[in-house]
């Protein structure tokens, strides 16, 4: 990986802030199929260490708020808003104070109805090293998301949520396959305009892969919560629970629990 600069010495300076960005621009991979994300955790990580002051916050979540008109998807401008979002994450896990750990979960829960993909999967990055701190306060934030109804909060939060490194507690695991069901229950209830909408793809989409990460980490609990799935018979439901059936990490331990799941959305789809 090319040498940088140590980003506490640009992001310690007022003046020197259009150089940081232009450092993440520059070096962003984008356009392309995969930023560089290397990059943006050195940036998190070196940011979450720092005591910053109050100007450098508000510098950060200026960033972060980079709207899509001034930095379009999949250009170099649209990493630095990725990076400013996953360095919120991190600092509200090395316990801000309550004015700016406000600040930063307006702008992350803004940030998630984003239209452009890698600024949404800046946000759940965000919680993700969020939860590794404080998974009491990834729940909490979860469950205060949840009530917002948004098909792209709803999103953020399953995908944040899927990370294995947080899921090594089962009373967490348990939640998260609550999260699981409430969506996928509210799913078979959404009426076709609905279901035409882009937020509704991008969340099917996320779910798609999601659940299976809780079943992996909980096998009887998360088995039980895909048979009832499965037996919804509803279209968008059972596409969920085919893609989690053929995620690797079931197929290859679990390919009996999967034979079971697949006979029933099978059978409630055929």
């Amino acid at each position: 990986m090319k040498a940088f600069p140590a980003f506490g010495i640009l992001f310690g300076d007022r003046a020197r802030l259009p150089e940081l960005k232009k450092l993440l621009e520059d070096n962003s991979n984008l356009p392309g199929p995969r930023a560089n994300l290397e990059l943006a955790y050195s940036f998190t990580r070196s940011v979450a260490s720092m005591r910053l002051e109050e100007w450098q916050f508000d510098a950060l979540v200026a960033m972060a708020k980079t709207p899509d008109q001034k930095a379009p998807v999949n250009t170099p401008g649209e990493f630095v808003p990725v990076c400013a979002l996953m360095a919120l994450g991190a600092l509200c896990g090395e316990g801000l104070p309550r004015p700016r750990k406000r600040a930063a979960f307006a702008t992350l829960r803004a940030m998630a109805e984003d239209p452009r993909w890698r600024v949404r999967e800046g946000v759940a990055m965000g919680l993700q090293l969020y939860g590794e701190r404080d998974l009491a306060g990834l729940r909490a934030t979860a469950e205060a998301w949840m009530t917002e109804g948004s098909f792209l909060v709803q999103r953020a939060v399953i995908a944040a949520l899927a990370h294995p490194p947080i899921l090594s507690d089962a009373e967490f695991v348990r939640f998260c396959l609550a999260v699981s069901r409430t969506i996928l229950w509210g799913l078979s209830k959404a009426n076709g305009m609905a279901r035409r909408t882009e937020p509704f793809r991008v969340l099917r989409q996320a779910l798609g892969y999601a659940v299976s990460v809780f079943v992996a980490a909980l096998p009887a609990e998360g088995f039980d919560l895909l048979r009832k799935a499965a037996s919804l018979e509803d279209r968008d439901v059972a596409w969920v629970v085919k893609e989690n059936l053929a995620k690797k990490r079931l197929t290859k331990s679990h390919a009996a629990e999967v034979k079971a799941v697949q006979a029933i959305v099978g059978k409630g789809t055929g």
